[in-house]
């Protein structure tokens, strides 16, 4: 980043972090709401650990794997994965070698698929990152947009799975679009499928996460409990920063082998990047790419976007494959298999692993109760 580039100091890191956030207001809404009320308790991850008991989980619509990595760092196995797209389902094999990986439209999957994968296991929690695209603030939204009411998927399979819990992930817009009535539809299929949800926004930086990333998690289960919750574990004070956690990586030549490549930028390009401040954008068009990130803060929200992803905070070139890999907290052992883009593609589209790791060890208490219940 050139010299002359300001990087607007005068504002503390609590500052910088609240000027980036946009859903707290609409999480402490949810949080209040009738919806929730006897559904929710706030349990302390922190306080749990990964020993004991190891529970069975599916993933459908896995995506790369972050939500199952998260819970299998907290002692879980999965058991099933199902992914449509040809690049993200070759990155969950890979990753994932004991895991059985259906590489199909969720719509072609037959509940005899299904029940020959899982046989007689017990499952205690299906995870489900269900599409977004008519969601999300990030483009135009489509109330109609037919990937909407892919969760109905889900439900179709309930009934062949039968898990103890759901713990399924999207985007905060989706209990705002269309007034509300698409998120009100998905908590009356749900519950007439016999799992009350609970939303919560969270946000990923208040779990490890060094980036600023909120997401909306429903949590049901078919027993008539409170779903658990993990509170909080960093203030904002405490929030991981973006140069830190790739810091050890600005030096390093191009590496395809951890998937630490980046864009081949042209020589204009990189001038015109060296001018960029950070909060700002090369492009005007560009609400969520191509933006410098703030030095001693965490990442705005990481997302490929029509092959544009952020500027490093000190460099002059967009991170790479691997940096937004780390700011998603995978490990650098995590192979992303498939063209750079479509790399950039499937870690933008996870969700962070200690984010879900921490949703796992929060649902650790509840599942071990239910079990000694059963014996």
């Amino acid at each position: 980043m050139s010299k002359n580039v300001s990087t607007d100091s005068t504002k503390s890191k609590v500052e910088r972090v609240n000027s980036m956030k946009k859903y707290h207001k609409q999480a402490e809404v949810l949080q209040g709401n009738f919806q929730n009320l006897g559904r929710v308790k706030w349990v302390d991850s922190t306080e749990e650990n990964e020993n004991g008991f190891t529970y069975n989980i599916v993933d459908l619509f896995s995506g790369a794997g972050g939500l199952t990595l998260g819970f299998e760092e907290a002692n879980y196995d999965s058991r099933l994965g199902i992914e449509q797209d040809e690049d993200a389902a070759a990155t969950y094999e890979h990753n994932f070698e004991g895991t059985t990986q259906i590489n199909k439209d969720i719509r072609e999957i037959t509940t005899k698929e299904v029940e020959e994968v899982i046989g007689n296991k017990e499952i205690h929690v299906l995870l489900a990152g269900f599409p977004c695209p008519g969601f999300s603030i990030a483009g135009e939204r489509d109330a109609e947009d037919e990937r909407n009411f892919l969760y109905q998927e889900i439900i179709r399979l309930i009934d062949t799975i039968e898990p103890w819990f759901l713990v399924m992930e999207n985007v905060p817009g989706i209990t705002t679009i269309e007034d509300g009535k698409a998120y009100e539809a998905i908590l009356e299929d749900f519950e007439d499928a016999g799992y009350p949800l609970a939303t919560q926004i969270l946000e990923a930086a208040d779990y490890e996460v060094p980036q600023i990333r909120s997401r909306s998690i429903f949590i049901g289960n078919k027993f008539g409990m409170k779903n658990p919750y993990p509170k909080k574990v960093l203030s904002e004070e405490e929030y991981l920063e973006c140069d830190e956690a790739i810091s050890d990586l600005k030096n390093k030549d191009r590496d395809p082998s951890i998937n630490h490549e980046w864009t081949n930028h042209q020589d204009d390009t990189i001038e015109r990047i060296s001018k960029v401040d950070p909060g700002e954008s090369l492009y005007d068009s560009y609400k969520d790419a191509w933006k410098r990130q703030y030095p001693g803060a965490p990442s705005m929200a990481v997302k490929e976007n029509h092959g544009g992803v952020h500027i490093h905070p000190e460099l002059d070139r967009c991170i790479s494959a691997r940096e937004m890999a780390r700011l998603q907290t995978f490990p650098d052992d995590f192979y992303f298999k498939g063209r750079m883009k479509r790399t950039f593609v499937q870690i933008g589209n996870a969700v962070p692993v200690n984010l879900a790791n921490h949703i796992a060890l929060g649902l650790r208490p509840t599942l071990d109760e239910i079990r000694k219940d059963k014996e």
